[in-house]
């Protein structure tokens, strides 16, 4: 059986850089939250855990005067606010992709109706949303676009303004836009399609390998925008995939008469996870 293993797999730049800083600040100081999931892989949360870093889903649990990371995916504004009256001091690890989101979406909604395409659910996009003010509105699925087109109207705004989470899928991003430019047609509309270049040539890679092999193996948690969309995209061209977080979920998987196998993992996904589900296909 051949495997054939992305070029791409694993932590991507700005993950990479949020675990470095992260594993800075728990040698630095004595006691760091963390608000959410610092990125979406339980392997890589417990590890930070146990050298003493504290998640915490709400920013009233932690203690005036603490330490807080503010994780990759990005906190809405009022996050800040509340961070600056209890006296904390921010370690911000927002990705770079995801900043420049929040500075263009604060720069453009005074004048602007501001669409995000993305997972209303997603901390990504919560945190863009709370940057964009009440003028705005989060697209899921066309399902979506008349709500957002009354809302706009709502808004006496004229001008469009649209992004998307960084992990958004191309396509669904170029079907949704065009969509939005059908029913908004007496908008100014822009279009800014603030995917992470990462991401885009991981869907692209993954894609590439789905067509040619007869199984794939998507490695990532359950919880990554990233790692769903790469199997999403696996599922389209290949007639068997399994999306796992680590190699224990594939140890009853069946592999006979599979002549090729494909391995992608997503941008939170450590080395060690890629290796292990590597060996585990060299044994079967």
């Amino acid at each position: 059986m051949e495997i054939i293993v992305g070029k791409l797999s694993g932590f991507c730049p700005g993950v990479k850089n949020t675990i470095k800083k992260a594993e800075i600040a728990l040698k630095e100081k004595k006691e760091v939250y963390c608000l959410g999931e610092i990125i979406h892989n339980g392997q890589v949360i417990k590890s930070l855990e146990n050298k003493g870093m504290i998640t915490v889903n709400n920013i009233e649990d932690i203690p005036n005067g603490e330490n807080v990371i503010f994780r990759a995916h990005g906190e809405p504004e009022i996050s800040y606010e509340k961070a600056e009256k209890k006296n904390l001091k921010i370690i911000d690890l927002t990705c770079g992709n995801v900043k420049i989101i929040h500075d263009k979406v604060k720069e453009k909604k005074e004048n602007y109706f501001i669409i995000i395409l993305g997972n209303k659910k997603h901390p990504e996009v919560i945190g863009t949303k709370g940057f964009s003010g009440k003028n705005s509105y989060v697209i899921e699925s066309e399902d979506d676009i008349l709500d957002a087109y009354i809302e706009c109207e709502k808004s006496n705004l004229r001008q469009v303004y649209i992004v998307s989470q960084t992990t958004f899928g191309d396509k669904e991003f170029e079907e949704l836009a065009l969509e939005i430019e059908k029913n908004f047609v007496e908008f100014n509309i822009i279009k800014d399609k603030t995917l992470c270049n990462a991401t885009e040539k991981r869907q692209k890679e993954v894609e590439e390998i789905s067509k040619i092999v007869n199984s794939m193996v998507v490695i990532g948690g359950k919880h990554s925008a990233n790692s769903k969309e790469l199997a999403k995209i696996s599922e389209k061209n290949c007639g068997q995939v399994y999306f796992v977080e680590t190699a224990e979920e594939l140890k009853n998987a069946d592999f006979s008469g599979i002549e090729k196998v494909g391995v992608m993992a997503g941008a939170s996904t450590p080395q060690k996870d890629i290796d292990d589900v590597i060996n585990l296909l060299k044994e079967k």
